[in-house]
């Protein structure tokens, strides 16, 4: 097996990492959005979860600010070309470079003790030139809303400039984004490494466990308040 193969399938692994943690993030952000929104639960919901949110400001306004930073600066460094980081620009540079090298025989090297070996080897095509220019193609489609997002991150997020542009960014250019990145990345490691990713279920799972915990401090409050209550009139008495 190539060195190169493996440094390859790891640069993946990291950045499929980071991307997870972002998108986990964008939607749990997105989760909390939802609980206040009338129109998407209903306004007795939407004012039950308000109530529990501005009782609890001091930990979900901060908390869903820190979200909001985290997953468009993780977003604008997936698309970074800096020669210093690690982004799916560097990934697609590597493997053009070294694509003689991403070899079925590498493959299987690599894959050594993986369920069904032989008949993934069997229908292995690889990375091929033509993949890649495909990729790079998704990269020049969204190139200006990867520009605006670096400005964005630039001027409000790593700096706060005194002079910055009004640079507004919609929920739907971030998914679009978000949705390009995970496009690209799977079409890399299915071809690569025969593997690839079902990201819808990031969204499911983390709005799910966002109400879930709205829905446990609703119903939490009233005992809560009970023991305020008691032990009050204990110390009264």
């Amino acid at each position: 097996m190539t060195n190169r193969f493996q440094k390859l399938v790891d640069y993946l692994k990291q950045i499929q990492s980071r991307y997870f943690h972002a998108l986990s993030a964008f939607y749990v952000y997105e989760g909390l959005r939802e609980l206040a929104d009338k129109n998407i639960v209903g306004k007795q919901e939407a004012e039950d979860n308000t109530r529990i949110i501005n009782r609890f400001k001091n930990f979900f306004l901060p908390a869903r600010e820190s979200l909001r930073v985290y997953f468009l600066l993780e977003l604008a460094k997936l698309y970074d070309v800096s020669d210093k980081s690690l982004h799916i620009n560097k990934i697609i540079n590597y493997a053009q470079i070294e694509i003689h090298d991403l070899t079925v025989k590498s493959f299987e090297e690599y894959n050594q003790g993986r369920e069904l070996l032989q008949e993934l080897v069997s229908n292995y095509k690889g990375l091929r030139q033509s993949d890649i220019d495909e990729i790079k193609l998704i990269l020049e489609g969204n190139q200006s809303l990867i520009v605006k997002l670096k400005k964005y991150r630039d001027q409000y997020l790593a700096h706060d400039d005194l002079k910055k542009k009004e640079i507004k960014i919609t929920q739907e250019e971030i998914l679009k984004l978000f949705r390009a990145f995970a496009d690209i990345i799977n079409r890399i490691s299915s071809n690569l490494n025969h593997e690839s990713w079902i990201w819808s279920m990031v969204e499911e799972s983390c709005k799910r466990d966002t109400k879930l915990v709205i829905d446990y401090l609703q119903r939490f409050e009233p005992y809560r308040l009970q023991e305020i209550e008691k032990k009050y009139q204990d110390e009264i008495n």
